[in-house]
Formats: structure tokens, C-alpha cells, sequence
């Protein structure tokens, strides 16, 4: 539809935004001056305790000095509820009593025709509610009642009820005057198949009024009373008044509740009893009807303010229905669009809970919703079943990588990379045993270092001998200053055995800051300390600081080369060669676990010889026993 600005000004200076604003704010007293249409509220877009949200009623603006939200009444009245523009100005229209044109209408025909199945949508709600209260109502009123709710409940959230009866509707609404053929398109009735009368759409069940934003009646909910129905619930078919993928239920109840709870965004339930759960507990609630969740209903959460939380039922299907809308709404989320999941118990939905344990109870779940990002990560590692084996961590990772792939908006993919990929390396590095080469211990056995052995002398005596190899520290100072090394060789730092603690500290810390820094070039010694600071580890900080100063590399040097070749003959050849000696022993004594670790390391050594040969280093090479010496 297409507005004059002649039009729109006129609207507008005959409707005041400060008695709309004011049905939905709490005007802050102190600071609003309602002689000069001056007006102080907090925001209802985001969550604040001192008023920014300004409201001049003269020039019928409103502006948030918080979140930077501004315009016009329309314009309120589409964040506030939802509205579409052409909805916004038919609504202040009518209030303001200004006819809208003939020719801003696309169609005077087909306007008329929607008037009328909103005529017939009405009256058949208020049939259903009078059919409630009524002799032929007390079913219904009774299994109401057995679910907590009263006729108060009836009338605040327009529960009905439709008489098991073939045309009782249809027979009620053309006494009132209505056609059978406005009837059925208003879906209270459907055509009956092979040409056969058309009959009720609902009949036997309790009924629940489906309204659009403006609050007007555009189709039915039904729930059946009868155990062995064959569909427990039934929704009104599509109308050119109602398509149930871009319709919520009680949005505009929850809009409006919204905006006096102060709430951080809509909670989506599953059904209709679960909404009127939350309602009754003070929290603004929606679902869609008889769908699973849309991109057209998603837009509606997100316009309404807040992160929206997704609470879904405590079973299988509550899960599935987590999984899609999840996967529906990744695509979408950016600044300022993203949504919680909440998970009731087993076995359990909202209505259950409310009946339970009351408000409290609910208002705990939602507090307990997680960010869309804890619920992905979740999701993948039990898609995988768990990490505990690298081809389960691969296909972890590899899944990550494509559901966070699928994200538009740029910044918010790189922020999503960064935190959910930090944290599944963390996990996949605390499913990796540390390189701990075996150890002969008392008797001939042979150990790796840590398993329970005895407290031997020999053992003791060990412990207090050991010192780190001296290769160590440089291994990491050269990882920490340059940042290429610590992008190409990560892993192997990761896998460095270490038995000095302060060593230890510095390395741990240097893969968390990997992990998390996405530009490997803004980590230092500077950075590296702080972090240490920050985890008490002091002594490990003081050590970086008895660090020569580090020298930039010369001119032409190859720096991963260089490092590759002390890391294999200083550290990783050494250690290769030692366990590789003690577990060719251990196998020649008839040891099976030892002989097969031999073959495995033996697997590894030529890998790590390969590499090594790759940056031509001459000092290295491969010896009979499939080891490396150098």
C-alpha cells in the first residue's frame, strides 16, 4: 500500500505517541514534564535502570539516548507489536478517525471480503465462548478445571468450546447472515469430501482464540476431549486471513507484556497450554500454531526486542524441534539477533512445570537458557558421540566448522570461530594423552611414568633427578616470539612433554591464547604474562622476564626451518629415540602392549622424519630401528 505524506501527517498530528507510549511505559516522574509533552521512560528495546527513552508529544517523536532507537508513533508501534507499516497506519487511522482512500487499498473488493471473514471469525468466537459456559460445556469446563483453569483463566486467555456436532457452527453463523461459502473460507468450516456438505472444522474441542497483531480473531486452535481422537490438536486451515507459518500465538499479549516486564525477549513454547504457563507466570510467551518454527516467525520474535528463548518440551520430539529451530535460526543470527534455548526436564513440559512447582518454577528454566552458541557446541559433540577418538574429534571439529559457515553476517561467523573452535580444540587437547615415554621400573617392567608402580626407591629417586631438557624453554620462547611458528607448529607444543611447572604455566598459557586470538600476531610476551598474572602463576611470569631480549631473525632466514630443526633434534627426535629403545626391550620380553606402542611410534617417527626432510635438514635421519637419530 502506498500513503500520501499528506495522509501520514494527518494521522499523526491527531494521535498523541505519548498516550500510546504511556499504555505500555512507566513514565519516569522526576524527570518528565507532562505540561510540555516531555516524557521519560526506560527503553522497553533494551535492559536499563535510569531512563533514556525521550518522548516528545508535540512533535510526535520518541528517541533512545541508550540503544539509539528513534522515529515516529508508526514506527513505535511496529517495534512495540510488530506491526507492518500499512498495519501501523490502519490502526492510528482508525483511532485518529481519518478515512483511509479508496485508491490506498490494492483491491476495495477484496478489502470488503476480508471484513466480512473477520465478521465471521468474531461471531464464531464468541459462539465458542458462550458454548463453554453453556449445559453442553461441562466436559470441557471440567477438564479445564482439572488443569488449574477457572472461568477467569477462560476469559483472559479466550478459551472456547465447539460442540461435538457436524454443523452446529455453520448452523449458528447463517442464522447470523453469513454464506456458507464465507464460512469455509474463514475456516470454521470445511467442504465436506466428494462434493459432500461442508461440516465444522472443530468439533468435541476446547477452542483457542488465534488473533493477528491488531488483536482481531483470524482463526482457532482446537484441542479434542475425546482420548482416542486422531489428532490431538487441529488448527484453522489457511484463510486470506490466516497462514499459520506467520502467525504467533498471543503475540500481542506477549508484545505487550514485554514491554511492562522489561523482559530480554519473548519465550516460544511449544503449544497453547504452554503459553498461557508462562502468561500466567508473568512471562511473555508465543508459539507457533502447529508448525515447527519459521523464518517469518523468527523475524516476528526479533522485531519484537530481546533475544528470544526457545523452551521446548522435555522429549524426543521437543528435542528435534530444539535441532531445527536451531539450524533455522544460524543462518540469521548477527548483532542484535540471536536467540537462548531453554530444555525442560524429561518427560516434562511447561504446563507441567507451572502446575508443579509455579511461576518460580518457570521462571528458573528460562533463567537456566543457554546462547546459541553453548547449544550448537553441545549439539555436535553428542551428534558425534563425544570426542574420544580422533576420528570423532575430526568430524566434531569438521561439523563446527560447517554449521558456523552457515553464518551471514561476518563479524558474527569470526566470533562464533573463534569461541566455539577454542573450545573444542580445549577439549579435543584434554582427550590427548601426554607424550610420557615408558619407564623401566623395579622387576623388569616397564611403565609410562604416573601409573601406579609402588613408591620403589628407584622411582623416588628418579623423580627428584629428572630435569626438564634445556631445549625446552627455547622451544617455547621461539613459539611466543614469532607467530608463524606457533601457526605451523601448535601441536607440536601441545604434545612437548614438560616436568618443569613454570615451563608447564608458560606453555598451557600460550595455547589458551592461541585458542583464543584469532590474529596469532597480537600474542607476546607482554600478552603472555598478563594472562599468567591473571592465573597466578607469578613465578612463571618472573621467568619470561629473565628471557633474553628477542633478536629479529636474519635477513633471509628460514625461522620454521630453523625452529623445526631444533624442535626434532633437542626434543622430539631425543625422546622418540629413547622410548623407542626401551619399548624395543620391553618387546623382545615378550610385552605385546609394548611391541604394538613400538609399531604405532615407529609410524610416528618416519611422519616426523618426513616433515623434517621436507625443510631439508640434513642432520636428521632415519635408523634402522625406524627411529630417528640425529
Amino acid at each position: 500500500m502506498r500513503f500520501t505524506d499528506t495522509l501520514l501527517r494527518q494521522v499523526r498530528d491527531r494521535v498523541s505517541i505519548a498516550d500510546y507510549a504511556g499504555k505500555r511505559l512507566t513514565w519516569h516522574k522526576q524527570k518528565s514534564r507532562p505540561s510540555a509533552g516531555d516524557y521519560w521512560a526506560c527503553c522497553p528495546f533494551h535492559q536499563e535502570k535510569s531512563p533514556s527513552f525521550h518522548v516528545l508529544d508535540n512533535k510526535g517523536l520518541f528517541k533512545c539516548f541508550g540503544c539509539g532507537e528513534k522515529g515516529d508513533v508508526f514506527t513505535l508501534a511496529m517495534k512495540l507489536e510488530g506491526l507492518s507499516f500499512p498495519e501501523a497506519v490502519e490502526k492510528f487511522a482508525e483511532i485518529a478517525g481519518v478515512q483511509l482512500p479508496k485508491d490506498d487499498y490494492d483491491n476495495r473488493g477484496e478489502n470488503d471480503q476480508r471484513k466480512r471473514l473477520y465478521a465471521v471469525t468474531a461471531s464464531a468466537a464468541k459462539l465458542f465462548s458462550a458454548a463453554l459456559r453453556s449445559t453442553g460445556g461441562a466436559d470441557a469446563r471440567k477438564y479445564l478445571q482439572g488443569r488449574g483453569f477457572g472461568p477467569d483463566e477462560w476469559e483472559r486467555f479466550s478459551i472456547g468450546f465447539a460442540p461435538d456436532e457436524w454443523t452446529w457452527a455453520i448452523d449458528k453463523l447463517k442464522a447470523e447472515g453469513f454464506t456458507i461459502e464465507e464460512i469455509v473460507q474463514a475456516g470454521v468450516a470445511r467442504q465436506g469430501e466428494d462434493d459432500k456438505r461442508a461440516i465444522d472444522t472443530f468439533r468435541g474441542r476446547i477452542t483457542f482464540e488465534i488473533t493477528d497483531t491488531a488483536g482481531k480473531v483470524i482463526g482457532f486452535g482446537g484441542r479434542a476431549l475425546a482420548k482416542d481422537a486422531k489428532a490431538k490438536y487441529i488448527n484453522s486451515p489457511e484463510t486470506p486471513l490466516y497462514s499459520k507459518s506467520r502467525v504467533l500465538y498471543r503475540l500481542k499479549q506477549a508484545r505487550e507484556l514485554l514491554a511492562k516486564t522489561k523482559a530480554d525477549g519473548l519465550v516460544v513454547g511449544e503449544g497453547y497450554l504452554d503459553v498461557i504457563a508462562f502468561e500466567r507466570a508473568g512471562i511473555a510467551a508465543v508459539a507457533p500454531c502447529g508448525t515447527a518454527l519459521t523464518d517469518e516467525q523468527l523475524a516476528l520474535l526479533w522485531r519484537s526486542g530481546g533475544s528470544p528463548v526457545l523452551c521446548l518440551d522435555g522429549d524426543s520430539a521437543g528435542q528435534r524441534a530444539a535441532e531445527r529451530a536451531l539450524d533455522l535460526a544460524i543462518p540469521h543470527l548477527a548483532p542484535g539477533r540471536t536467540i537462548r534455548l531453554a530444555y525442560a526436564p524429561k518427560g516434562e513440559d511447561p504446563d507441567d512445570i507451572y502446575r508443579r512447582g509455579g511461576g518460580e518454577a518457570l521462571t528458573a528454566l528460562i533463567d537456566a537458557s543457554v546462547p546459541a552458541s553453548d547449544a550448537l557446541f553441545e549439539r555436535e559433540k553428542l551428534r558425534h558421540g563425544g570426542v574420544d577418538t580422533p576420528e570423532a574429534q575430526a568430524a566434531f571439529q569438521a561439523s563446527l566448522k560447517e554449521s558456523i559457515g552457515k553464518i551471514a553476517d561476518r563479524d558474527t561467523q569470526r566470533a562464533f570461530f573463534s569461541d566455539l573452535m577454542a573450545r573444542a580444540n580445549a577439549l579435543v587437547r584434554s582427550k590427548r594423552p601426554a607424550f610420557v615415554p615408558y619407564q623401566k621400573q623395579g622387576g623388569g617392567q616397564f611403565r609410562r611414568k604416573g601409573e601406579p608402580a609402588g613408591a620403589t626407591d628407584e622411582l623416588k629417586s628418579h623423580a627428584v633427578s629428572h630435569t626438564p631438557r634445556p631445549a625446552a624453554e627455547g622451544f617455547l620462547r621461539a613459539a611466543i616470539d614469532m607467530p608463524a611458528i606457533l601457526a605451523s607448529y601448535g601441536n607440536w607444543i601441545e604434545r612437548l612433554h614438560i616436568t618443569d611447572p613454570d615451563l608447564e604455566a608458560i606453555r598451557d598459557a600460550l595455547l589458551q591464547l592461541a585458542d583464543d586470538h584469532e590474529d596469532l600476531g597480537a600474542i607476546d610476551r607482554a600478552a603472555l604474562s598478563l594472562h599468567l598474572t591473571r592465573s597466578g602463576h607469578d613465578r612463571a611470569v618472573a621467568r619470561i622476564s629473565r628471557w633474553p631480549k628477542a633478536k629479529p631473525p636474519p635477513e633471509g632466514a628460514d625461522i620454521s626451518a630453523e625452529w623445526l630443526a631444533l624442535a626434532t633434534r633437542e626434543v622430539v627426535a631425543p625422546a622418540i629415540r629413547e622410548e623407542l629403545a626401551e619399548l624395543r626391550e620391553a618387546a623382545a620380553d615378550g610385552d605385546d602392549t609394548a611391541f604394538a606402542r613400538f609399531q604405532a611410534l615407529s609410524r610416528e617417527a618416519r611422519e616426523i622424519e618426513a616433515r623434517a626432510r621436507e625443510a631439508k635438514l640434513d642432520d636428521v635421519q632415519e635408523d634402522d630401528a625406524g627411529g630417528l637419530v640425529a
